[in-house]
């Protein structure tokens, strides 16, 4: 981490634009008040993926054609504003960059980015080898982000990865979390280029986020296709169109879950006291009857001799 009220004033001009420089590739760094004492920067590298974030009194920062040619990038840079308004200049458009929204820079093409005053940005580093997208899919992409279904998401996404920072790299979960960041740009930025060309990278990424969220949430009796697209920004209408791509039933999965987590408990020594009726209500199901007719069509008996005959083999051992 970089604060600027840990350097002399005289010196703070040249540490930031070397901040800058030894965090990314050769750019000319404007600073507004380079002696301002508020100046944070912040890295953490989460495996192939990397998040910067800056928290600088006016900045701008630019590439030109001959600093590409010398140095080309490996990289695409996902930034979200996080306060102030951002302008940004790239192939050819011009647009403002609110807090809360993306924007994507190609670093091997000429760009412009900076704001006014007070203002921080959140970057994050995505490998162009890894992301295996056409040139012209992300030029395309760069206008376009918005119109992904993924956008929310991934401002979420490099919100939450800002603020774990360094505390992430250390866990055994970084290289899970490198491979979802990964895969999740890919598909915002392919869909956001055309939704078509994207279906399969949809459903890669939002499928085991989908049932990772009906596992947490099998006991919520409200828990329905509305509730669970709302929690991950995208329609209904796309999520059933994400399940019939995989040729998965929503409904029927979280009924399946339901069922072997009830049976799982009805079988425990510890809850042989729980009434069946509690337990299933644990598991979702709000209707005693409608419970012990799908728990016996799926395991052939009824949940009361489920539990018998679990208690009779425990105590058989």
């Amino acid at each position: 981490m970089y604060h600027s009220s840990q350097i002399p004033a005289h010196e703070r001009a040249d540490a930031l634009k070397s901040v800058f420089l030894d965090q990314s590739w050769p750019q000319d760094v404007a600073i507004e008040d380079p002696a301002a004492a508020d100046a944070v920067l912040e890295a953490a590298v989460i495996g192939r993926t990397s998040i910067f974030q800056a928290h600088i009194t006016g900045i701008t920062l630019s590439r030109n054609p001959k600093q590409i040619r010398t140095s080309p990038s490996d990289v695409l840079a996902l930034a979200r504003q996080r306060r102030s308004v951002g302008r940004h200049e790239q192939f050819e458009a011009q647009r403002q960059v609110h807090p809360g929204e993306l924007m994507l820079m190609d670093m091997n093409a000429p760009y412009s980015f900076g704001w006014e005053g007070p203002g921080a940005s959140q970057a994050l580093y995505v490998p162009i080898a890894e992301l295996a997208l056409a040139h012209e899919v992300v030029v395309s992409a760069a206008s376009r982000l918005p119109a992904s279904p993924l956008y929310s998401l991934v401002s979420s996404h490099i919100a939450d990865l800002s603020a774990a920072g360094d505390a992430l790299t250390a866990t055994p979960a970084a290289h899970d979390v490198d491979e979802a960041t990964i895969n999740l740009a890919r598909a915002m930025l392919a869909s956001a280029y055309n939704a078509d060309y994207a279906r399969g990278m949809m459903a890669e990424v939002l499928l085991p986020r989908i049932r990772g969220y009906i596992r947490q949430h099998l006991s919520d009796t409200s828990l329905s296709p509305d509730k669970i697209a709302r929690a991950h920004d995208i329609s209904t209408r796309k999520l059933f169109r994400l399940c019939e791509d995989a040729d998965f039933s929503l409904e029927q999965w979280i009924i399946t879950k339901r069922l072997e987590g009830s049976r799982d408990e009805l079988a425990r020594p510890e809850t042989q006291d729980v009434s069946v009726a509690t337990i299933a209500r644990r598991w979702g199901f709000s209707n005693p009857s409608y419970f012990t007719r799908r728990f016996r069509e799926m395991f052939g008996v009824t949940p009361r001799a489920w539990r018998d005959f679990a208690a009779y083999e425990d105590r058989a051992r």
